[in-house]
């Protein structure tokens, strides 16, 4: 089971978001959650930004019990 980190999901996401075209690089150690969260985040903002369907739902603000869980 893995979890998302929150915060690096967001910043992903608005990474994705941003209409800045400059090559952008994780912040995160490479096979790390926060990694793998921003490049989840990042995926879903790019969306996003391109006028395709994209997912907010899978981090609430307050996520229970620590982040949001993904099987």
């Amino acid at each position: 089971m893995l979890k998302h980190d929150p915060n690096a999901w967001e910043e992903g996401f608005k990474a994705g978001e941003s209409s800045a075209r400059l090559p952008v690089r994780c912040p995160y150690p490479a096979g790390t959650t926060g990694a793998w969260s921003w490049h989840s985040g990042y995926v879903e903002g790019d969306a996003k930004r391109q006028g395709y369907s994209y997912s907010r739902g899978a981090l609430p603000k307050e996520a229970p019990s620590g982040g949001p869980t993904i099987a």
